[in-house]
């Protein structure tokens, strides 16, 4: 059960990866922000899950990754700290992206360049994370159990 949760999490993920370019396109780098940091989190918590780790109830997953650096043998010292880097960044601009505040507009506050920024971070991350997938494809069996 928990292999389709994991691959549940990574397909949704990558459907939204391609739902990007629609906001963009029309200007909408809120959305951007926030669709960027959900793909974030669904791709590092496939992985947690995946392998067996509980992260709890966080939306900032990346720390998690680093703690259990034993079970990604296939990501170096410096994709674990990007990961934790990039998910901490976006995840202070959750909230933000989505509801705003009294004098935050959100479509008024993003950027094009925060939005670039933002894709630039997913693609960081799906880059990295995919390792957690290469060894046998979505639908193998984890290398740790739980």
């Amino acid at each position: 059960m928990r292999k389709k949760l994991a691959k549940d999490y990574y397909q949704r993920a990558k459907y939204r990866i391609q739902g990007l370019s629609f906001f963009y396109e029309i200007g909408d780098y809120a959305d951007v922000v926030r669709m960027s940091q959900e793909i974030i989190e669904l791709l590092i918590k496939a992985c947690l899950i995946y392998r067996g780790i509980n992260y709890g109830k966080t939306h900032d997953a990346g720390g998690q990754v680093v703690e259990n650096r034993e079970r990604f043998p296939e990501f170096s010292d410096e994709e674990l700290s990007l990961i934790e880097e990039i998910s901490y960044i976006i995840r202070k601009d959750r909230e933000l992206a989505f509801y705003g505040a009294v004098d935050i507009i959100p479509l008024e506050y993003y950027k094009q360049k925060n939005a670039d920024q933002a894709i630039a971070f997913v693609s960081q991350i799906e880059q990295i994370v995919d390792k957690c997938w290469n060894d046998t494809a979505i639908g193998a069996e984890p290398e740790y159990e739980s």
